[in-house]
């Protein structure tokens, strides 16, 4: 991450509050940097959780043999790429 530059406010309740403090402390970091960075790993895995494909090994195999082996173009797959050329 770099250098702090936007400020995030929130409320807490107060067991919560203190949790987190504790949780501060037993790293050795302040509570903002942990609070920072926890926020900010989970963020990046949520995030790429809903980035990610995930298949099973069958499907794995039908994906490798349409990539392999494409359908011939029709009709309507030409029309719809010419769209994507004109847009472009």
């Amino acid at each position: 991450m770099s250098a702090a530059i936007e400020r995030i406010n929130l409320r807490a309740t107060r067991e919560a509050k203190q949790v987190i403090e504790q949780a501060a402390a037993l790293t050795g970091t302040t509570v903002s940097a942990f609070m920072l960075q926890q926020s900010y790993e989970k963020a990046l895995s949520l995030i790429e959780q809903q980035q990610r494909i995930t298949v099973n090994a069958q499907d794995w195999e039908k994906l490798n043999k349409a990539l392999e082996n494409p359908p011939q173009a029709n009709d309507k797959l030409k029309a719809l790429m010419a769209l994507g050329e004109q847009l472009v």
